[in-house]
């Protein structure tokens, strides 16, 4: 099975059970999901930091195609997964494999990936900015509720700046972050409001 360890693939997908799925499969591949993005403004957030992406065309109503030209400006690897034909993809993002759900998850992999396993630039490993993403989904494994998942995120964060100056020498920014999220939820009673 091929690893994607270290890749991080923005998934943006308005229908939960969809975006489940795919994250539950590129996750299980090593690849630390960004979002899911269920409408343009999340989406463009992680547009910066993503390895690759999947793309739903038609988010409530509002067209992906913004995400896209970004993902294209940066030359990310993308793909275009909806219930819509070709025919509503503007000429200029043609190109693009346009997969009508449902596919199988493993045609995406290689529409993404043809040559196997991407080499990504590995990052500092005590950058907060590219923990979030991971702490984000943490939080979301922790509680069903996307608002109070984020609420966690919040409070973790706002936790982490005011004891900077006690974080153990010997732990990751990675560990100190997952341990201050633990610690938070088990508070836990304002992020269920």
């Amino acid at each position: 099975m091929q690893t994607l360890s270290g890749v991080r693939i923005l998934i943006v997908e308005d229908e939960y059970s969809v975006a489940d799925d795919l994250a539950r499969f590129f996750t299980k591949m090593g690849a630390t999901i960004l979002g899911p993005a269920p409408d343009l403004e999340r989406a463009m957030q992680y547009t910066e930091c993503a390895d690759a992406a999947i793309l739903d065309i038609n988010l409530h109503g509002v067209a992906v195609f913004p995400v896209a030209d970004r993902l294209m400006e940066r030359e990310i690897p993308f793909v275009f997964f909806s219930g819509y034909e070709e025919d509503i993809v503007p000429s200029r993002l043609r190109h693009v494999c346009n997969f009508t759900k449902p596919a199988p998850r493993h045609s995406l992999f290689e529409a993404l990936f043809p040559e196997g396993r991407p080499e990504v630039p590995r990052d500092d490993p005590d950058d907060i900015v590219v923990l979030l993403p991971k702490l984000r989904l943490a939080a979301r494994l922790m509680l069903t509720d996307e608002n109070a998942a984020d609420r966690l995120v919040e409070r973790t964060l706002k936790d982490a700046i005011r004891t900077v100056d006690r974080r153990p020498g010997h732990c990751s920014a990675e560990d100190w972050l997952n341990g201050l999220l633990r610690e938070a939820a088990m508070d836990g009673a304002e992020f269920l409001n």
